[in-house]
């Protein structure tokens, strides 16, 4: 088995992902607009300079507004919810119904587009049901046993 360069970055941005959201859950207790603001600011800053590493340049001032638009919406409004949630659910139950969002943009691109995904993608989807359904659930799937002696 070969892993390729750009696998490698996917298991890095999974593994980075996990990360802050631990990071994030111990920050849920506070205001969830500041968190917001701070890593909307963080994130922002960090992409505009990998544009322009990459070469990206400003072409319509209009563009600016209809980026702050989407990010507003996508990230902004969505963060705010995470954090809010984690801070309900816990770490592990709001990422596991947060990991099923780009499940139901693939069901939304088969009602728009007419495209039927590969099987692969039932199979995943199923896994993921299955992983988001244990983690909702308020007991523990394995009890620990208690010794006896």
């Amino acid at each position: 088995m070969k892993f390729s360069a750009g696998s490698l970055f996917v298991l890095l941005a999974a593994v980075c992902w996990g990360f802050e959201n631990n990071c994030t859950r111990k920050l849920s207790s506070k205001d969830p607009l500041q968190i917001v603001l701070l890593k909307g600011i963080f994130s922002g800053l960090g992409s505009i300079v990998i544009g322009l590493c990459i070469g990206e340049r400003l072409t319509n001032l209009w563009s600016v507004f209809a980026v702050l638009g989407v990010g507003f919406v996508a990230y902004g409004l969505s963060i705010f919810f995470y954090v809010y949630a984690q801070r309900i659910l816990g770490a592990a139950r709001t990422s596991a119904y947060y990991a099923v969002a780009p499940f139901i943009g693939t069901l939304l691109s088969l009602v728009i587009f007419r495209e039927m995904p590969k099987v692969t993608y039932f199979i995943s989807l199923a896994a993921m049901a299955v992983g988001a359904w244990l983690c909702s659930k308020d007991e523990p799937i394995f009890k620990k046993r208690e010794k006896t002696e």
